[in-house]
């Protein structure tokens, strides 16, 4: 079950999440069972990461990784990430 869905072409609030957030989009009729995650850290040089990952469920994944000098930016990049997730019909599965 989703813990939110978005409705009207307006994407749902995004749960408060500081570390990691699951996305989920199962369609069975069309073959479609997708994940995105979106995860945000500080690498040893201290440069925030923003790193995503796609692909089917359970299957292997594909993986991006944006570098930036504050978390600030990061959390800019992931919101915007997140909500184009909720909008393409993705429903958040888990967070942290």
């Amino acid at each position: 079950m989703p813990l939110l869905e978005a409705t009207n072409h307006q994407p749902p609030s995004l749960p408060k999440w500081t570390r990691w957030v699951r996305f989920e989009r199962v369609d069975p009729e069309k073959d479609l069972f997708r994940e995105y995650g979106i995860a945000i850290g500080q690498n040893l040089f201290g440069e925030w990461v923003v790193s995503s990952s796609w692909g089917r469920i359970g299957g292997p994944k594909r993986v991006k990784q944006t570098y930036f000098a504050s978390k600030s930016e990061a959390m800019v990049l992931a919101e915007q990430e997140a909500n184009h997730r909720l909008l393409r019909g993705y429903q958040v599965s888990a967070f942290e």
